[in-house]
């Protein structure tokens, strides 16, 4: 199945929960946060949560700065 994330496709398998593709991106979750359908998913459901085919998904990076 695909997902989409930040327009662009990626191929995974069924049942990948969201945690499991973040770190198949080798990202660290310490200063992202992911978005389904504009609405933030709490780290802590990260591990419950199943992407589907078509499902999209926006990665935001927290940036600090003055």
């Amino acid at each position: 199945m695909e997902v989409i994330l930040n327009d662009k496709p990626y191929a995974v398998e069924d049942n990948t929960t969201l945690a499991a593709f973040v770190a198949s991106l080798n990202l660290k979750p310490e200063g992202i946060a992911i978005a389904i359908n504009y609405n933030v998913v709490p780290k802590d459901q990260w591990k419950k949560t199943i992407l589907t085919d078509k499902m999209e998904l926006m990665l935001i990076h927290a940036v600090s700065g003055g």
